[in-house]
């Protein structure tokens, strides 16, 4: 039952909400939030929507759903979105280096304002998306590191870091979980969970896979579980390269049609409880929602020492960092880094005796490192309400 009826009308840019990416599972905690606050909400959807708009039923309340025609990112689906609806305030959530800035100039020639909360995964920041940032009207950035980036280029952002639902991604009985996922009992489950769409790929699958490997070699019951699937021609050969490297039956690879199609956030919440440790030393992340989520669980991670990964974890305590040696330009006119196998590896064996030494209390640290920086409730009440307050108490004044 909402409090009561706000006039601000906010539309997201983002990937549907009922997809499993990390923009539409930040962008549907913050969607429920709103409408419990009484907001009116809409989405323009870059991804898992085709047709005609819709409404959609959440038990929070309705969000209007807008399909991209032509666009492949959704920047249309804003502006005929925002313009259809009435929007206030058009917020995307998405890489926007991808948007034209045509689209964003007819937002505001109807009225709208546009916000970019958005990743920054490079350093120095991508020239692609420094292009359309004098066009918003508001900056927000997921991290600290971002933040500090934009800065160094003139541009002035507020922070406000991603969130995860605690009380959701929560911890649950290890053996228990393992018996759903179909998982070893007793073995030490490493888990990745990332999508696979470049080659090389910027999650790491080689480099992991390799450390792996090594790590094996010296604890035989070990597993490696590879949550994601192959998108297209371009994704890196898990399959084909686990048995290159001899270690094909230490690899744990879902369905594939499962995991494009079926797999949930409960699968997921699942797989995560049935893990020992979690391994995302991406070569670059503009956030990294994946490692705020193990913790949330009380899982401990191991990381990439670039860009927003460092302020996730707690160095020592509820993670570790591999450290990165190569830097290589990308077609996204930006930066990646990586980190070698060995230093993946020395990290990972950092976490085992962390966990074999700490035992229980690793899962408490993990789970405080997030309640007390990432629960997405406490963002919502502290950062995005007052936002949200201050533009609708702006928009009556005019």
């Amino acid at each position: 039952m909402n409090p009561k009826r706000r006039d601000l009308k906010i539309i997201f840019h983002s990937d549907a909400i009922w997809t499993q990416s990390g923009y539409s599972v930040e962008t549907d905690w913050l969607v429920r939030r709103l409408l419990l606050e009484g907001f009116p909400v809409a989405q323009a959807s870059k991804a898992g929507l085709g047709g005609h708009w819709i409404d959609y039923t959440l038990p929070e309340g309705i969000v209007r759903m807008y399909p991209s025609v032509n666009d492949p990112h959704g920047s249309d689906a804003m502006f005929f979105g925002a313009r259809h609806w009435g929007a206030n305030v058009a917020i995307s959530m998405i890489d926007i280096w991808v948007i034209p800035p045509e689209w964003i100039n007819h937002l505001h020639e109807i009225g709208c304002k546009w916000w970019a909360y958005m990743p920054v995964d490079s350093n120095p920041v991508s020239p692609n998306v420094l292009r359309n940032l004098p066009l918003a009207d508001k900056i927000i950035t997921f991290s600290k590191f971002g933040q500090e980036q934009l800065k160094k280029e003139g541009f002035v952002a507020e922070m406000i870091y991603e969130g995860v639902d605690t009380n959701f991604l929560k911890p649950m009985d290890k053996v228990e979980a393992r018996k759903k996922a179909g998982f070893p009992e007793n073995a030490f489950i490493w888990g990745m969970i990332a999508a696979n769409k470049e080659n090389p790929p910027r999650k790491a699958f080689q480099e992991c896979m390799e450390a792996f490997k090594v790590f094996n070699q010296n604890h035989p019951d070990s597993y490696l579980f590879i949550g994601t699937q192959q998108i297209s021609p371009a994704s890196f050969p898990i399959h084909d390269y686990a048995t290159y490297l001899g270690i094909r039956d230490k690899i744990i690879i879902p369905d594939q049609l499962f995991m494009s199609i079926l797999a949930t956030r409960e699968d997921i919440r699942f797989w995560m409880n049935a893990f020992d440790a979690l391994l995302h030393p991406s070569a670059t992340e503009g956030f990294g929602l994946t490692i705020v989520e193990a913790q949330s669980i009380g899982k401990p991670v191991v990381i990439n020492k670039a860009h927003s990964m460092p302020e996730l974890i707690v160095e020592g305590k509820t993670g570790f960092t591999a450290i990165p040696d190569r830097k290589w330009w990308t077609n996204a006119n930006s930066y990646w880094e990586q980190p070698q196998p060995m230093s993946i590896y020395l990290a990972m064996q950092n976490v085992f005796n962390l966990l074999r030494e700490k035992g229980a209390q690793v899962a408490i640290d993990c789970r405080n490192n997030v309640l007390e920086n990432f629960d997405i409730d406490t963002i919502f009440k502290e950062r995005w309400l007052p936002t949200f307050e201050k533009l609708q108490d702006e928009m009556l004044k005019v």
